[in-house]
């Protein structure tokens, strides 16, 4: 089992990816649960508006998004409208995190999710340069202020509601991956330090992506003489599972982030739901190093 760390000891692990002022965040769905619906219950929910009948209890990644495919082959108006309604409103609940987020010395954040959580906050400290799939460019990491890319879409552009161009179908993960955000992934992949926050990478075709990246970092390794990948570290909790905690799928978990040469860094929630240790780390993170400030309404916070 990997052991569970402090928030002290994992601030000072996360610090050597930060160090260097051009370390991306990567956002995934476990910031989001605090006002937006996982992705079995959004499935669900597509079920539902789209007449096709449920998956069964803890379905897989690839069950859920041929279960996507089926709802959008069936009523594609529904499907989008759905996801339109699900992710695409006026945000009402945040969270501390996302202030802390944009606070931390990162140069750039990535996100798979489609809700404008991320965007908002970013807008409330005066971050407005949000990059949505398939406008993908990461020469703009260089040339803008903190950035922001929705690499699965985002389902409020310009502040309206939309279903269009999200991410979530076989269909759709086949045409991404096969393009824009393949290309995308392996440049900041092979360039950037990178903390993954609230995201276990689960997704067949970001698993197929990270494993062709490993390729290559073993070919640059092979013919470079000392090189070293970028630092990089994963942000997670412990995997329970009907109340027990699963040793196995951690280490499962671990090994996808091991062929990134990414560390993975374990916390203990106390909140199963609501995992509030994210946001003393990051806070944490501000603490030791430079911070912008940030603030604004309609933060939770513990």
């Amino acid at each position: 089992m990997i052991p569970d760390l402090s928030t002290a000891r994992i601030t000072e692990e996360l610090l050597k990816a930060v160090s260097g002022g051009d370390c991306i965040a990567w956002v995934g769905s476990g910031l989001s649960a605090v006002a937006y619906r996982g992705w079995n219950d959004a499935i669900a929910a597509l079920c539902d508006a789209c007449g096709i009948s449920r998956l069964a209890k803890y379905p897989s990644a690839d069950e859920l998004i041929d279960k996507a495919e089926e709802c959008k082959n069936a009523d594609q108006h529904a499907y989008e409208e759905t996801l339109a309604n699900l992710y695409g409103g006026n945000v009402t609940v945040t969270r501390l995190a996302y202030q802390w987020l944009m606070r931390a010395p990162f140069k750039a954040y990535v996100t798979t999710n489609f809700d404008p959580l991320l965007s908002e906050s970013a807008a409330v400290a005066g971050h407005t340069n949000v990059f949505r799939y398939p406008l993908l460019e990461t020469p703009e990491i260089g040339r803008r202020t903190k950035p922001m890319f929705y690499i699965h879409g985002h389902a409020r552009p310009n502040g309206v509601a939309s279903g269009q161009n999200l991410v979530l179908a076989r269909s759709e993960f086949k045409e991404a991956y096969g393009g824009v955000v393949s290309l995308f992934l392996q440049a900041i992949f092979l360039s950037y330090p990178i903390v993954f926050i609230g995201c276990g990478l689960s997704e067949p075709e970001i698993q197929e992506q990270m494993s062709r990246v490993h390729s290559m970092l073993v070919q640059i390794k092979r013919s470079r003489v000392g090189y070293k990948s970028p630092v990089r570290f994963a942000l997670l909790p412990p995997i329970i599972v009907g109340g027990d905690r699963k040793d196995d799928q951690e280490l499962v978990e671990a090994g996808r982030f091991q062929d990134l040469d990414t560390t993975v860094l374990r916390y203990s929630p106390a909140d199963l739901a609501k995992h509030w240790e994210i946001e003393d780390i990051l806070k944490s993170l501000c603490d030791v190093t430079p911070v912008v400030g940030a603030s604004g309404p309609g933060i939770v916070s513990p």
